[in-house]
């Protein structure tokens, strides 16, 4: 491919010439495939799955995943404003798609950080071959998409890849050394509210303070909910599809009733506080008088 003849950052060359050759191969139907590729990475979608599998799959399971892909993404949203490169949206001779996902700075790629920790998370939980390699597939085309669309740089997406398998792996790591502790209730409570409150020093502003918000109270929401609530899944399928149904009608109905007021920072935060209630305390409480739960002491086996 000829040289641009308009100027590139330092470095930026080769990503350009990538990225054209990569698009170079567009179709129509490549294009819809990677708008629902990309779709498939955004946070709306992970706000559904994370809450679904801490209800009715398993406890241990989606709270884990839920703090490892928090942090991941609070993360995300912190080394974007430290390293601060643009998208190449408007770059010439780059098309550029999707453009309602691309919203503020590139690097690292949110999308193929928090597909790599989220996969990361259900490779170790089930550790079934065909599982792995189900998310090694998501997440390379997730990748590739983001690039495709022109929404990233080459090596946004690859930066974003080696940070989500360092956090999910080193996270989920550190999410099995918690939950064998068995830690006491204030301890378990006290760890809720410091840690997401260090992050919220490091940065509050944005994408990163909602991230950490989340993880504030969804950490507190389950330490409440497992002190004098208890409840636990039952083991009955249709139990299962129940409260998975129910689940997914409320965080449904929260992200209607806020949707048209999201553009105020404000209600970013009311959003996620009011699905963490939603998951660790409303929701259980509602399948526990509906005879879904039991409510016992005993707990999910550690993995």
């Amino acid at each position: 491919m000829p040289t641009p003849t308009f100027p590139l950052p330092e470095g930026f060359g080769w990503q350009y010439h990538l990225i054209r050759w990569i698009q170079s191969f567009h179709t129509p139907w490549l294009d819809k495939l990677a708008v629902g590729l990309s779709f498939l990475g955004t946070e709306s979608v992970y706000l559904l799955i994370l809450p679904i599998l801490f209800l009715a799959v398993n406890r241990t399971l989606g709270m884990r995943l839920a703090y490892v892909f928090l942090t991941s993404m609070y993360t995300n949203a912190w080394l974007k404003s430290v390293f601060h490169v643009a998208r190449p949206l408007g770059v010439p001779g780059i098309r550029s798609g999707y453009i309602s996902s691309a919203t503020g700075l590139s690097m690292p790629s949110g999308h193929a950080q928090g597909t790599m920790t989220f996969f990361a998370g259900i490779a170790k939980w089930f550790r079934r071959r065909y599982i792995m390699w189900i998310g090694i597939i998501l997440v390379a085309a997730i990748g590739i998409s983001r690039i495709y669309l022109g929404l990233h740089w080459p090596l946004d997406v690859v930066v974003g890849w080696g940070i989500g398998l360092l956090i999910g792996i080193c996270g989920w790591q550190l999410g099995r050394w918690w939950t064998y502790r068995q830690v006491p209730f204030p301890i378990a409570l006290a760890f809720s509210v410091v840690f997401p409150a260090l992050l919220l020093a490091v940065d509050h502003h944005g994408a990163a303070g909602v991230y950490a918000a989340f993880l504030m109270a969804i950490g507190a929401g389950a330490a409440i909910e497992r002190q004098f609530l208890h409840t636990d899944i039952q083991p009955a399928l249709w139990k299962r599809i129940c409260v998975a149904i129910i689940a997914l009608a409320g965080i449904v109905a929260i992200q209607w009733a806020v949707q048209a007021r999201l553009e105020q920072p404000l209600w970013q935060y009311v959003r996620v506080v009011l699905v963490a209630a939603w998951t660790t305390l409303g929701a259980p409480w509602l399948f526990w008088k509906l005879d879904l739960y039991r409510q016992e002491d005993a707990r999910d086996i550690v993995r």
